[in-house]
């Protein structure tokens, strides 16, 4: 999907595609364990906000504000992406959705805006950053979130990369090259831990989750 070769059929389809491997392998999963923790502190009387970096289709905040309208919750999410023909798929998506908003930028941009958010997080978003930009990058999303961040990716090994080759193969063309590419570029614990100490922001913490799912995330005091 990076390369912009992909047709918009062939977009649609691997943006299907890891909708449903969100939702059924753990990603969606992982951000909503961290959600239920966060929530229990929050006041239902007031607005919470959060920003999505590389929103892609934008099927985790759809999930987050479907889950939370069902505990009454009044969130309000935006989502940013540097690809306009994937949010454009989003947009029609995401259709009537009036607490979601969908910009396109890039992450150094946005933060360039001043913009201010409760919580920032990232669905399989890290492995696109380059690794010499892996820093800067939680910095510029710690700027951006008042309270916490989440990110979730995938852990880098063997079993990883054997299943999602195997998953793969029932899928289209973009979603075969993706996926194991994704792994490839993914983490190890250690490696995201360590990026963490180097920007300084030692209130987040790696979480193995289900299916090779890592998360870095952690509230501020």
């Amino acid at each position: 999907m990076d390369t912009g070769a992909a047709s918009d059929k062939e977009l649609s389809e691997a943006l299907d595609f890891l909708s449903a491997s969100n939702s059924l392998l753990g990603g969606w999963a992982v951000v909503r364990e961290r959600l239920e923790v966060w929530s229990r502190a929050w006041d239902k009387r007031k607005q919470v906000t959060i920003l999505d970096v590389g929103t892609g289709a934008a099927d985790i905040p759809m999930r987050i504000l479907n889950w939370g309208r069902r505990r009454r919750f009044h969130l309000e999410i935006v989502g940013i992406d540097t690809d306009e023909r994937i949010l454009e798929l989003a947009r029609v998506r995401a259709e009537g959705e009036e607490c979601l908003g969908l910009v396109h930028s890039d992450l150094r941009s946005f933060a360039a805006h001043g913009g201010r958010f409760d919580y920032v997080l990232g669905s399989l978003f890290l492995h696109h950053v380059p690794p010499a930009q892996l820093e800067e990058t939680l910095g510029l999303c710690d700027g951006l979130a008042a309270k916490g961040l989440l990110f979730t990716d995938l852990h880098r090994c063997a079993a990883a990369y054997a299943g999602v080759r195997a998953l793969t193969c029932l899928a289209g063309r973009v979603s075969r090259c993706d996926g194991p590419l994704s792994v490839r570029r993914a983490f190890l614990p250690e490696e995201l831990e360590t990026a963490a100490q180097r920007a300084g922001l030692k209130y987040l913490r790696v979480r193995r989750g289900p299916f090779f799912r890592l998360s870095l995330a952690g509230e501020k005091l």
